[in-house]
């Protein structure tokens, strides 16, 4: 089933997981020990993500080709533009055909490490909305757009990157899931702006619960989301202990979820990190 399909047929708000590629023994342990668990809680589809460059390409569609035919969940792979020809993007599309996987998030992809702007591959493409283009034109696949409720990090503004979201939508994105963020009133004052400029495709809100303050305030430093005031005071007074600053970052998710699914957002994208626990926590405390 596509994305289009997924919110079409829908009875209640699309719950969606995001997993990444593990890059040692150990984590594809904890990965392997994560997913049965993760689709116990029946998300309506999974998204695995795509190292720079192409770093996890294969292990990005088997994982993703594991959660479809062995687990029967619909998937999708993440793509961007870093690294690949458009020769090498087709084989690609070719491959996730093979592989019974129907979805794909398409996005521009950050610079490699060690470079500050991305530069478009030889015979490649230089916006997501290219990517997004190339991918519609094969009429095989769903395409999930990426939204920023506090602007792309490189944007010089919001009303100009909101132009380059219409513009993805417009070449053939058929729901938009957004970048983390930890103020609701920032996601509403976002999907304010892009609903008054045409754009009515389902918004996705994108959460991403904390389980270590040190590394959300790395996270947020380099995608540029805001962590309110009141959320850092909670987070700084839990200091060391693993299971306080857990229990802040749970509370704080579920709050923002009952929010969200008040004001009638069409579904949540949880970035789990690869960890069960606290989805288990978080979805049995919203019920």
């Amino acid at each position: 089933m596509k994305f289009r399909d997924s919110f079409a047929s829908k009875t209640g708000p699309v719950i969606s997981f995001e997993v990444f590629p593990p890059k040692t023994a150990k984590a594809q342990e904890q990965l392997d020990r994560a997913l049965p668990r993760l689709l116990s809680l029946k998300p309506a589809y999974m998204t695995v993500t795509y190292g720079a460059l192409g770093s996890t390409q294969a292990s990005t569609i088997e994982i993703a080709s594991r959660i479809k035919k062995d687990f029967g969940f619909e998937v999708a792979s993440h793509l961007t533009c870093v690294g690949s020809s458009q020769e090498e993007i087709d084989r690609i599309l070719d491959r996730l055909t093979e592989s019974g996987i129907e979805n794909i998030v398409a996005l521009r992809g950050d610079p490699p490490k060690g470079e500050e702007t991305f530069v478009a591959p030889e015979g490649g493409f230089r916006h997501a909305s290219e990517l997004v283009a190339h991918i519609k034109q094969t009429g095989r696949f769903g395409i999930a757009v990426a939204g920023y409720p506090e602007k792309h990090i490189e944007a010089p503004d919001l009303d100009t990157d909101l132009a380059y979201l219409k513009r993805k939508i417009e070449a053939g994105g058929d729901i938009v899931i957004t970048q983390l963020f930890y103020d609701n009133a920032r996601f509403f004052a976002f999907e304010k702006k892009l609903r008054s400029s045409g754009v009515t495709a389902p918004l996705v809100p994108g959460l991403l619960p904390i389980q270590s303050f040190s590394q959300i305030q790395r996270i947020t430093s380099l995608c540029g989301a805001t962590i309110p005031r009141e959320l850092e005071a909670e987070l700084e007074a839990a200091g060391q202990d693993r299971a306080r600053v857990e229990e802040v970052g749970n509370r704080w998710t579920v709050a923002q979820c009952r929010e969200l699914l008040d004001h009638g957002v069409p579904g949540v994208h949880f970035y789990v990190l690869n960890r069960a626990a606290p989805m288990e926590k978080i979805l049995a405390e919203l019920g």
